[in-house]
């Protein structure tokens, strides 16, 4: 019995390749992302290939496509070109402009907070959410923000919003970057 579910969680891990990289979260639908013809010139981490199955109405075929390499956590879709331009399953290659951050870092370190707009030199990194206790102070839960910025490389805060309620817990959300 035991080898069988070590024998189960062996083949799941070999199919973890699909899954999106860690360091980049799932982005918004219509995120930005730079297009390229061929290879991406700028340097890049792989996050796979994206395909879709364009549906007719609404958003273009193209818009589909990119919209994919969004919810893979990229920014940039390369090798567009190879595409025929009435394809109705177009593939790209989803990758992510390399980060400037030195990987995650240790919680409690020094993260500076920005309630509306960003500073301009900043390289976004995502979203970041605390779940904080109800009787938590705001001070307490924006510090468990910055630490979970501080777990994906950030060393910025911004768009602060909450504490709001969320059942038994109050949740804070913020955009974790990086200073340039």
């Amino acid at each position: 019995m035991k080898l069988c579910a070590f024998a189960w969680m062996i083949a799941i891990a070999a199919c973890g390749g699909s899954a999106p990289d860690v360091r980049y979260p799932a982005r918004d639908l219509g995120c930005a992302v730079k297009k390229f013809p061929g290879e991406s010139t700028l340097p890049v981490d792989e996050l796979g290939t994206v395909s879709v199955d364009c549906s007719a109405g609404g958003m273009s075929c193209e818009r589909q496509l990119l919209d994919a390499v969004c919810r893979r956590g990229g920014d940039v879709a390369w090798g567009v070109a190879d595409n025929v331009l009435t394809s109705a399953h177009p593939v790209a290659h989803a990758a992510h402009t390399k980060r400037a951050t030195q990987g995650p870092r240790e919680r409690g370190c020094g993260v500076q907070v920005f309630n509306e707009a960003a500073p301009a030199h900043i390289e976004n990194i995502g979203p970041v959410t605390a779940l904080c206790a109800q009787d938590d102070s705001k001070d307490q839960c924006l510090r468990e923000l910055q630490d979970q910025a501080c777990l994906v490389g950030g060393d910025v805060i911004w768009q602060v919003d909450g504490p709001t309620p969320e059942g038994n817990k109050q949740r804070m959300h913020g955009r974790a970057a990086h200073a340039k």
